[in-house]
């Protein structure tokens, strides 16, 4: 009786093992959404990562991804994962160079240590922390070793931003020309919207006024962030030509979203966009009140709150307020490192 229960208590055992060993088999983890699937990547390229399941396989398109968290990776790299994705950016920088790798770590590991140590030093240099130079040769390296990651957009992407940055426009529409050929029609429409904004940036309108007509025509569904921005890109190219009412009356339409509230970049553009209008158009108070949104509540988008700033420089003079153009060049100073000279 005690064998019989000793063997039964034997086999309840390694069952309960085996189960146990089933249920926290970790994998591969790929994220999609609030979609969290565990299997084994066998295949990467820059387009799609096939999963494979046991009895069935995904392939899961790149654009849908949000993380892969790879099987045997350094339990500091989860940590990593999260500073990046609410931008502490030095964090990232720091926690990686606790990470230790060596022969037998995986060659996915690596790319991502590779990515995000690249991306991170991207971030940091193009908010004004770090050489641009040598952030840009960390991602361009990246992109050129492994083009068959499914990081190679968003590194591309930054490749071009941190060329944007240092004024070599022609450079960057190349890369962002790359990411035009990604199979996806909102990359298509991203790529467009930044393909503008370079030129805008670099005074060539026509240019500029081209790329945001053809995002503008795109047919896109769900977020409609880059055709916005077009919109926007277009409105300023008419400020350039003195077409300032209909500059204003596109503008306006945007700013009446309410869904737009929270995003810094589309509100920030389009209060700059907006303010340069009215400026243009002599009406400096309108000028001012868009300026200042941009500088008391969208001030998170960088070069929206640079450039407003710089506006509000030369305006607030002209309706008596000196001080207030000497605290905004006071900002441009200590938080930009832009030099600017108030003038009565």
């Amino acid at each position: 009786m005690r064998d019989a229960f000793k063997k039964t208590a034997i086999f309840f055992v390694i069952g309960a093992m085996s189960l146990l060993g089933s249920v926290t088999a970790r994998g591969d983890v790929v994220r999609v959404g609030s979609e969290t699937i565990r299997g084994k990547v066998t295949r990467m390229t820059q387009t799609e990562v096939v999963v494979d399941q046991g009895t069935t396989s995904r392939t899961i398109s790149v654009n849908q991804i949000q993380s892969i968290e790879w099987d045997g990776e350094p339990a500091l790299l989860k940590s990593v994962r999260a500073a990046f994705e609410v931008s502490r950016y030095e964090d990232v920088t720091s926690i990686l160079d606790k990470i230790k790798v060596d022969d037998s770590t995986r060659p996915e590991v690596r790319q991502d240590i590779e990515f995000y140590r690249a991306a991170a030093a991207a971030h940091l240099a193009l908010a004004g922390s770090g050489s641009i130079d040598d952030a840009g040769k960390l991602v361009a390296n990246f992109v050129i070793n492994y083009p068959n990651n499914y990081h190679y957009w968003e590194a591309t992407r930054l490749v071009a931003e941190l060329l944007r940055a240092k004024g070599s426009v022609d450079k960057a529409v190349e890369y962002y020309q790359l990411i035009a050929q990604a199979p996806w029609p909102e990359y298509k429409a991203q790529a467009g919207a930044a393909i503008g904004w370079a030129y805008l940036e670099a005074k060539k309108t026509d240019e500029a006024e081209k790329a945001f007509d053809q995002v503008i025509s795109l047919q896109i569904s769900g977020d409609d962030t880059p055709k916005l921005l077009a919109i926007i890109g277009k409105a300023r190219c008419l400020v350039a030509k003195g077409q300032t009412d209909q500059a204003i009356s596109m503008i306006q339409e945007i700013l009446k979203r309410p869904d737009l509230v929270e995003n810094a970049e589309t509100m920030g553009r389009a209060y700059t966009a907006l303010g340069l209008a009215y400026r243009q158009a002599g009406q400096i108070k309108q000028a001012i009140m868009a300026f200042l949104h941009v500088d008391l509540i969208y001030f998170r988008h960088t070069p929206s709150h640079i450039e407003a700033l710089q506006n509000l420089v030369q305006l607030w003079p002209q309706v008596q307020h000196p001080e207030r153009a000497a605290e905004a060049a006071r900002v441009l100073k200590e938080q930009y490192g832009r030099e600017v000279t108030v003038t009565n």
